[in-house]
């Protein structure tokens, strides 16, 4: 069994793992962060009684209508464990150049493969089409040919995403504020003859418009573009020529709150258990010896469950360009 004692927490480095983000990871601004304090457990799921319509009339002395009993129901969650470790032994020590921070490199690249596969993990949920009903799955739409948004002749990405916005409205009573896209998608729509229209009396010094700029032509708060890349050849094998992306040509248009919270909807959230010392976020790491390699042992680890809490309250476009 894998040694998770909380005896080898290294605080210092501790810090260095939380500290460090890579602009490019964006799960954690979809699918934002729940600290839990047990591994497992439930969350409450309610109805929509606030939106039925009721016949409140009342006669003189008579009794006021009952309504049926409010609907509430609970998902289950359980957060895996997740963790990567690298060794530092004595002779890299002691080569290592002046200034190098062995310690604090090994950390990052440990963070690195962390959140990598937590975006991996993510992106597949949710692009994940072929879920069972009743829908659990976010609702898509796979673009081909001429409805791509690459085809600057035939296409309207604008229109797309606006016909998606009172879908999602009138499914969860929350307008959708999240564009995210991967990089090929945005190098796509910021060239795109009908969004450099909405801009033909403004000054474009870079020929096309700027992320916050795209964020108003959509009406949304949070224009993301999504440019982590992996390596697609597995652990083992020849490097490929090329990194993929992990959102490939894809598009989300979703509802993200501006914090969780009790009778929120959101797309979805990532419970993430505060395994031994909440203080430190649910991300630990650990220093630990091991003499017959006569080497130091860098650990980081961290649980979580990333789930999708109201799949209507998202639109997803599967190649939406070529």
């Amino acid at each position: 069994m894998a040694d998770i004692s909380l005896a080898y927490l290294d605080q210092p480095l501790n810090n260095v793992s939380l500290g460090y983000r890579n602009a490019d990871f964006v799960a954690p601004r979809i699918l934002p962060f729940v600290p839990v304090t047990d591994r497992s457990g439930r969350y409450w799921v309610f109805g929509f009684e606030k939106f039925r319509e009721y016949d409140t009339a009342r006669a003189p002395g008579a009794e006021a209508r009952e309504v049926a009993p409010w609907s509430l129901s609970n998902n289950p969650f359980f957060c895996d464990g997740h963790a990567l470790k690298d060794y530092i032994t004595d002779e890299a020590r002691k080569s290592a150049a002046p200034g190098a921070q062995i310690e604090v490199t090994t950390v990052e690249n440990l963070m690195q493969g962390i959140l990598l596969k937590f975006e991996i993990k993510l992106a597949a949920l949710i692009t994940n089409t072929s879920v069972p009903q009743p829908p659990v799955a976010v609702p898509s739409t796979t673009l081909s040919g001429t409805s791509q948004w690459s085809d600057y002749t035939n296409s309207d990405p604008i229109a797309a995403i606006e016909a998606q916005r009172i879908v999602i409205e009138q499914a969860v009573s929350e307008m959708a504020n999240t564009l995210v896209v991967s990089y090929p998608v945005h190098l796509k729509l910021r060239q795109h003859p009908k969004i450099i229209d909405r801009f033909k009396y403004t000054t474009l010094p870079a020929g096309f418009p700027s992320e916050q700029q795209l964020a108003s032509v959509f009406e949304v708060d949070n224009y993301i573009v999504a440019r982590a890349k992996y390596q697609p050849n597995a652990e083992g094998q020849t490097p490929a020529s090329a990194l993929s992306y992990v959102w490939g040509k894809n598009a989300l248009l979703c509802y993200v709150p501006s914090a969780p919270g009790l009778r929120v909807v959101s797309l979805g959230y990532t419970f993430r258990w505060l395994f031994g010392a909440p203080e430190l976020g649910g991300v630990l790491t650990k220093r630990y010896r091991v003499e017959w390699r006569t080497a130091d042992v860098i650990e980081v680890q961290t649980y979580y469950d990333p789930q999708l809490i109201a799949p209507l309250a998202g639109y997803l476009w599967i190649n939406a360009v070529a």
